[in-house]
């Protein structure tokens, strides 16, 4: 049903709408495109509102997110659920309009023929079927359009669909537990958990909003990891999980291959990898990836490539220390969490960068703190490459 009010009032509202305004439903836009960050490749996980007139506060009569699989669109949902009152509304967005028909028809086509007034999207998709042209044609159809609202924000939330976009490779994402004296672990005996049960359980929620988890054979080898989303309500959520795996010694009887068939698992595997060990793990399950020769065995740039190009958009890095030292050292780190636990492992710990200091995270020109917290006994702070 339309609601109550002049549509012409409700225009004229909305091109008076303060930039506070603009800021606050954004944010609420980019808080519901998150809800399935994750879930979405090969697309961007976007959130989208519908939003009129009402009294002294607006109204939303529309909500949208990308759905898992990457269809519907976020403003295909919203509009969907708006019916009617869209027409003379104002569409939020955290990502500029599609404007090329692929499995669906555009969204900026659905936008112009719903007869909304005005579209406020945070951020240029920069996919070059896209890159302005979806603004451009809701310009043309008489559409007002603001732009940049809360850039920075969406930027992030949409950094694989950048990065793979852009760069040809997904965002990458190093996750790093260390201790007070910079440590991961001990070299021998017994594993040792560095971080507590509040830490723990926020890497299984970077896990279930990521489409991929990667780590190194050797942390395979020592610790045997599932990998998996754990967290109540959240196990559907598990993301693709990666070896780096040069030789192809991912053991048969290891978690990640027992459970292959459940969660996919995909091993990436150089020159040295034989043919049998390759069938072997195929018929148990595995996917394989091969590149060609590299340090520590493998090509990364191939490797993450290759990833892309099966629509990975965001790869969570958890271990271990010589892939973490890999990836810092060919700059291919474009965000990195650090929880710091206050307990100290001593001269026989395993360091957390191979070769490195983590002064070349704290302390470098290339990585920007964009967040700090407090979890359980643990800090946790995120850097950002600029």
């Amino acid at each position: 049903m339309r609601l109550n009010g002049d549509p012409m009032s409700d225009l004229a509202e909305i091109h008076n709408s303060s930039p506070e305004l603009d800021r606050r439903l954004m944010a609420s836009a980019l808080r519901i495109g998150r809800r399935n960050l994750g879930q979405t490749r090969p697309n961007p996980a976007v959130g989208a509102l519908i939003v009129r007139k009402g009294g002294t506060e607006p109204i939303v009569v529309g909500r949208g997110w990308t759905a898992p699989g990457g269809r519907p669109h976020a403003e295909t949902m919203a509009l969907d659920q708006a019916g009617s009152n869209a027409e003379g509304a104002t569409l939020y967005v955290t990502l500029e309009p599609c404007s090329h028909a692929s499995v669906t028809p555009p969204c900026s086509d659905a936008v112009i023929e719903a007869r909304l007034a005005r579209v406020v999207m945070a951020i240029e998709d920069p996919d070059p079927r896209v890159s302005g042209r979806g603004r451009a044609g809701l310009e043309a159809a008489g559409i007002a359009v603001t732009e940049g609202v809360l850039t920075t924000a969406a930027a992030r939330d949409h950094a694989g669909h950048f990065s793979r976009v852009l760069k040809g490779r997904p965002h990458v994402t190093l996750k790093l537990a260390v201790s007070a004296d910079g440590m991961i672990g001990r070299r021998e005996g017994e594993r040792m958990m560095i971080t507590g049960k509040p830490a723990l359980t926020a890497v299984q929620a970077m896990r279930s909003e990521s489409d991929a988890v990667m780590i190194g054979i050797g942390t395979v080898l020592v610790d045997d990891p599932r990998l998996t989303v754990r967290l109540p309500g959240l196990t559907a959520l598990s993301p693709l999980r990666i070896v780096l795996d040069p030789t192809a010694r991912l053991p048969l009887d290891s978690k990640l291959v027992t459970t292959a068939r459940q969660v996919p698992v995909t091993a990436i595997v150089g020159p040295g990898a034989t043919l049998k060990s390759k069938d072997a793990l195929v018929e148990a399950g595995v996917q394989i990836i091969a590149t060609s020769d590299g340090p520590d065995g493998l090509n990364l740039d191939e490797a993450l490539t290759a990833l892309a190009e099966q629509g990975i958009t965001r790869v969570l890095v958890e271990g271990g220390a010589r892939l973490a030292a890999s990836l810092l050292g060919q700059d291919l780190l474009d965000e990195i969490v650090l929880f710091r636990a206050p307990v100290v492992v001593g001269p026989d710990g395993v360091r957390a960068l191979e070769g490195y200091a983590l002064s070349a995270i704290e302390r470098s020109p290339r990585y920007r703190q964009i967040d700090a917290a407090i979890v359980g006994d643990d800090v946790m702070r995120r850097y950002w490459r600029d």
